[in-house]
């Protein structure tokens, strides 16, 4: 059978491995911008094709369709979904992973997502404004008292969010102030008419839970947790993550079996109203970017309408059953029939990107990679491929986070083990990557703890979701 995916980054490289690793004998081609070296592999080993074009023009996606006529497809990146590249397959009778141009507004629009959860009473769901003014989203930072979060109205790869907690009451005119500057840089980033979407502040440990759907079956994946800023700590701006941790089992030490479960229940409803708003099965991934908070327990920060990069490195090689066949048994609508084997231990990602990203991505692009996969092996750690083309022989990076090393075992053993496989990578450049990812989750376990005991309490005295900031004649929508 042949497959073709759609995608050219660590995500895609771990997709296209995993499917020509199965045990069906799936020839794979793909359609990437650049040819990243580790997709590069799988469509030699299986003798398929790779097919150079913008991922992002769904006349080119149509193009590969027709060049490869493919048995099923697999879409990687929110881009792609967003300009209807699994409805071109679609519309041609290909079987496809990855949801339609209306079910990928879930990811697309913040403001849409929200609507959608109020308007069918979804668990999880936060207040929120949104705004077209700029003008009078300022007006309203400078005279709302409470908690914010202010972020771009659409998917922008991470970027631009902004929160100010209201703890200091004497510094809260100055915060807001220095809020309300940000929302031109804020707005610039959106091209639609809604530009901000102000929500209520939360707090707690975030983690991700991705299901795989073909409209009728929800399989869910081991949990994940995404390290979105760019420096040590936590510091720094947002990126699409600088690492991930994903176990032991299928939790993290932080979540409980019951927190996994109601997360779960929300997004199931959530894909169901999808369907309800918009006539179309939701088919792909549907995965739930959350926060344990002491509002509602598991809360929605958002959702992604595909699988989180790096997470997809944390939670692949964690599966121990076909997952290449999982992918066709779901894009074919026979998903039920899967089964999701996953090792106990857990895992540990850090991405490995040039010096100059995320600010300056000109600095961080055109340099030389040098790595030796084979000793990396042996010293107990996988390297998925990102942001860096096979050129001449020779690896380039393009500006983004080009590496995710990962290992598996004991969260202290394989953090020492990641520390001496990224001392094994050399560059023409200063290589930055954060070192505290897996460590410290001790106090991500108290944090949850403290959380749980007040949300718990909230549950019994039937007050979820209840903020005393937020009061409908105060801030919510």
């Amino acid at each position: 059978m042949k497959v073709l995916i759609i995608g050219e980054g660590a995500r895609e490289h771990a997709l296209s491995e995993a499917l020509a690793n199965s045990s069906e004998g799936y020839r794979v081609f793909a359609l990437s911008s650049y040819i990243n070296p580790g997709i590069r592999d799988s469509v030699i080993r299986t003798g398929g094709e790779y097919i150079l074009g913008n991922i992002n023009s769904r006349e080119e996606v149509r193009s590969a369709i027709n060049k490869v006529n493919p048995d099923f497809g697999v879409v990687g990146p929110e881009d792609p979904l967003f300009h209807g590249a699994a409805d071109e397959f679609r519309l041609n009778g290909i079987p496809v992973v990855g949801p339609g141009v209306k079910g990928a507004e879930i990811e697309r629009s913040k403001v849409w997502m929200r609507h959608l959860m109020w308007k069918y009473k979804i668990d999880g769901r936060l207040r929120y404004r949104s705004f077209s003014s700029l003008e009078e989203a300022s007006k309203f930072l400078m005279e709302y008292g409470g908690s914010v979060a202010v972020k771009p109205a659409e998917q922008v790869g991470g970027k631009g969010v902004k929160v100010v907690a209201d703890i200091q009451a004497y510094l809260s005119k100055e915060k807001r102030r220095a809020l309300s500057k940000s929302v031109d840089e804020i707005g610039s980033l959106v091209r639609n008419d809604i530009k901000i979407i102000i929500e209520e502040r939360v707090d707690g440990p975030e983690y991700t839970l991705h299901v795989l759907t073909d409209g009728h079956t929800y399989l869910p994946l081991p949990l994940a947790q995404d390290y979105k800023h760019a420096y040590q700590d936590g510091i720094g701006p947002e990126t699409g993550g600088m690492g991930s941790i994903s176990g032991p089992k299928n939790l993290l030490p932080f979540i409980t079996q019951e927190e996994y479960e109601k997360t779960l229940g929300i997004i199931q409803e959530t894909a169901k109203a999808i369907e309800s708003e918009t006539g179309e099965k939701y088919r792909g991934f549907i995965s739930g970017q959350m926060m344990l908070t002491d509002l509602w327990g598991p809360t929605v920060i958002e959702f992604y309408s595909r699988l989180g990069d790096p997470e997809t490195s944390a939670i692949i090689p964690r599966v121990t059953s076909d997952f290449g066949h999982i992918l066709q048994l779901a894009a074919e609508e026979k998903l039920s029939k899967a089964k999701l084997e996953v090792r106990d231990e857990p895992s540990i990602v850090r991405a490995v990107a040039p010096l100059g990203y995320p600010l300056r991505r000109d600095l961080a692009s055109g340099k030389i990679l040098e790595l030796d996969l084979n000793a990396l092996r042996e010293k107990g750690c996988k390297v998925y491929f990102g942001s860096v083309a096979y050129e001449g022989g020779r690896l380039i990076t393009k500006g983004s986070r080009s590496l995710e090393v990962v290992a598996l075992g004991n969260f202290d053993e394989i953090s020492r083990t990641i520390d001496q496989c990224i001392n094994m990578i050399s560059a023409n450049t200063e290589l930055v990557y954060r070192t505290d990812i897996g460590r410290r989750l001790s106090e991500q376990i108290e944090k949850a703890e403290i959380v749980r005991y007040s949300y718990v309490n909230r549950a019994k005295n039937s007050s979820l979701g209840s903020s005393a900031d937020w009061s409908p004649n105060g801030g919510l929508w």
